[in-house]
């Protein structure tokens, strides 16, 4: 995480989130997006400074955020402070949350621990519960690579760990979570991933 400076993006985050650049671009829609997918206690992983909140009541919200510059950010303009943590090491008990949300932050977990990582989301998740994930993700590696040469993001594209949609439907193949994917734009997909007794 200390290779993106999260303390120091603190300050400027919610004002450089507005800038719709390729990664967020239709932002306000994405989280109002997310925000419709989730009910009951929504668990918010990297939630930064705390924005999803526009659409979500902060009653039956917990956010987790292993920034400290983020986490005083959120409180000073909400109130409350969300918990240290991250994707790896959720400081929850088990079976807490109806539904586990991310937005703009998967691309942050290593693709050889995003599988480790929805497995954390699973054990905070209560039976019949689903993870929402809204991020930058490709249909395939090819995809990923074509899109970044055609659109010139080459380098910005190979310095995270965006998830090719293909590799997420295996994980959760392998995890026995049904998964739905909603590609809201040329960059941005929104995953649902649910528990078997959910379907139907």
């Amino acid at each position: 995480m200390e290779k993106w400076d999260f303390d120091g993006w603190a300050e400027s985050y919610d004002e450089d989130v507005m800038n719709e650049d390729w990664i967020h671009r239709d932002y306000w829609k994405v989280l109002r997006l997310v925000a419709e997918r989730a009910r009951g206690v929504v668990v918010d992983i990297d939630c930064g400074t705390g924005n999803i909140l526009r659409f979500l009541d902060s009653e039956s919200y917990i956010g987790v955020e292993p920034s400290a510059g983020m986490r005083e950010k959120f409180r000073e303009k909400h109130g409350f402070e969300p918990l240290d943590g991250h994707f790896l090491a959720l400081p929850l008990p088990d079976g807490v949350a109806d539904t586990v949300t991310t937005t703009y932050a998967f691309h942050h977990v290593p693709d050889e621990e995003k599988e480790d990582a929805i497995k954390e989301m699973l054990r905070v998740l209560k039976p019949g519960g689903k993870i929402v994930i809204a991020d930058v993700m490709f249909e395939s590696e090819d995809e990923k690579i074509r899109i970044a040469e055609e659109d010139d993001l080459r380098d910005e594209i190979e310095d995270e760990y965006f998830a090719p949609v293909d590799k997420l439907r295996k994980i959760c193949g392998r995890l026995g979570l049904e998964c739905q994917f909603e590609r809201i734009n040329r960059y941005v997909w929104i995953a649902e991933l649910l528990t078997l007794d959910r379907k139907g």
